[in-house]
Order: structure tokens, then sequence, then C-alpha cells
């Protein structure tokens, strides 16, 4: 059997190639409105302080997956996110997380702390139900005989709730994005939402989610004529090109 003649470019063919730009597209995400339904209708879910944490802080699925009782501070209304559960070739893997960033202590609203406090109790009385029979993994939030819940399990779940509330379909992923726009329209400082949402640099979070939140433009144009114009100014002066 011949071999095959090897042949040698002698330039690289993609170098001049011209690189192709996707426009960078809005995420979807709730009104303020959309998320209050959603929670109305999990409420009386098993899992409740789990869709909580998701709208109140933007917590991944693999860090929620991943979070452990003892990474809660209820004194301190504080979680740890450290370890993760992710899916690889279909199977949940426990991950150490995915970046330094990641790894990250939240403060957390009273009613998000309220709902852990009554998830930590819970799951007290389900170890007690099952006695020896309890898979404990440690895990915050998991199945009533404590084994980990599957990442896309979570997914699944998501959705459904979602059907039942009756709200616009968007992804759990979605949920984060949600509260990173609703988070720079309250007010809150750039800094504080990327170090929550765990971004290596503010300037990757405002990139991400300022075009999702236009009148922050309009704001910022508003503060700063406010400055030097009086109120008003913009109907007494004439315009600049006037003759």
């Amino acid at each position: 059997m011949r071999r095959p003649r090897l042949k040698y470019l002698a330039d690289n063919p993609v170098t001049n190639a011209g690189r192709v730009r996707q426009p960078r597209r809005n995420h979807r995400v709730w009104t303020p409105d959309e998320p209050r339904r959603f929670l109305a209708e999990t409420r009386g879910d098993r899992l409740f302080a789990m869709w909580l944490l998701f709208a109140t802080t933007g917590t991944r699925r693999s860090e929620a997956a991943g979070a452990r009782r003892e990474h809660i501070d209820l004194t301190a209304r504080t979680i740890t996110l450290w370890e993760t559960r992710v899916v690889a070739a279909g199977r949940a893997q426990t991950s150490d997380g995915k970046t330094a960033r990641s790894r990250r202590r939240l403060a957390l609203d009273r009613r998000t702390a309220d709902a852990l406090a009554e998830r930590l109790r819970s799951i007290a009385e389900e170890r007690a139900a099952f006695g020896s029979d309890y898979d404990d993994h440690g895990l915050l939030f998991c199945r009533p005989d404590g084994r980990p819940l599957h990442p896309d399990t979570i997914t699944d779940q998501f959705n459904r709730l979602v059907d039942r509330a009756g709200v616009p379909p968007i992804t759990l992923h979605d949920v984060r994005h949600t509260y990173a726009t609703m988070s720079l329209r309250a007010g809150v400082n750039p800094k504080i939402v990327s170090a929550r949402l765990g971004h290596a640099t503010v300037a990757f979070t405002l990139d991400t989610y300022t075009t999702d939140v236009p009148e922050l433009h309009h704001d910022a144009a508003e503060a700063v004529s406010s400055l030097f114009l009086a109120p008003d100014d913009a109907d007494a002066q004439p315009p600049l090109d006037a003759d």
C-alpha cells in the first residue's frame, strides 16, 4: 500500500481571512412583575428557596446544585458558593467552581435568608424521616433522601413551573440575566453587581448588560447636564445653531 505524499503550504490560507462579527443580542429577561408571579406559583414547592435564590442573587444552576448547608451563615445572612455540580457527557459531577472569582460569599436579603432557614429545617425533618437510609452529601438542595439533584432535573422543573405560572418562557440562565439587569436598573453599583455575579471584571459586566438597560444612558445624559443647566434652560435657551 502506497503512503500518500504530503504537501506543505507556503502560506497559511486563513491569514488574510476577514473576521465575521456577530451583532450582540439583548438578553431575554423578565420584567419585575414576572419573577413575582413565578415565585408566587413556586411558594409551595419543596425547593422554593432555590428558586428564590436564583431570582435574588443571580446564582448559576451549577452553583445552586453544588451549594452546601455548611456554607450558609444565617446570623450574617450570607451564603458561600464554592463547589458546583456540572454536566459532562450527560453525567453530573462535582467541580470546585469555574474560577477563583466564581467562588464567592453573597449577602442575602432577609426574605431569602428566611427561606433558606426554612429549607434547613425541612432537611432536618427529611433526615429524621429517612433515618439511616438518608444519603447525606451535605447539599442544600437535594432529593428528599439526600441524594444530589441532577442539574438537568433542576432545569426541567424550572420549565414546568414557568408554564404553570403563565409567565413568558425564558431559560433558567436568563433568570441570572434578569437579576443583572434589574440590579443595574435599581442603581446598584456596577462593581457590586459584578462581584455578586462572579464576573472577572466590572468591564465585562457593563459590556454584557448595559445594552439591555438603555435608560442608563439617558440617566447619565440628564445627570451630567443637570450639573450646569437649570431645569428650565432647555426650554428657555435657543438652539445652539440659532442665528
